[in-house]
């Protein structure tokens, strides 16, 4: 079962005023950009998070991103906060 975290990210301002652009890691090389609703994110720059749910596959973690296609990426652990 899935559960409810915050991924740290870089957030950037998006296209509409109503969303936000979030990259992560928020430092480094890129792993995946997406534009997600205002709504789900807290802070700005490189000190900001999106809401996510985490899921945990063969050792692996990864965050289901709020975007319309669900967007899914590896994440690192210590990335993600209560």
């Amino acid at each position: 079962m899935p559960e409810t975290r915050w991924l740290r990210c870089h957030i950037d301002k998006g296209m509409f005023s109503d969303e936000v652009a979030v990259t992560y890691p928020s430092e480094g090389s890129y792993r995946t950009s997406v534009f997600v609703l205002r709504d789900e994110v807290t802070g700005e720059g490189e000190h900001g998070r999106v809401r996510v749910h985490v899921t945990t596959r063969d050792g692996k973690t990864f965050a289901t991103l709020p975007t319309p296609q669900r967007d899914m990426v590896t994440v690192a652990a210590e990335d993600l906060t209560e």
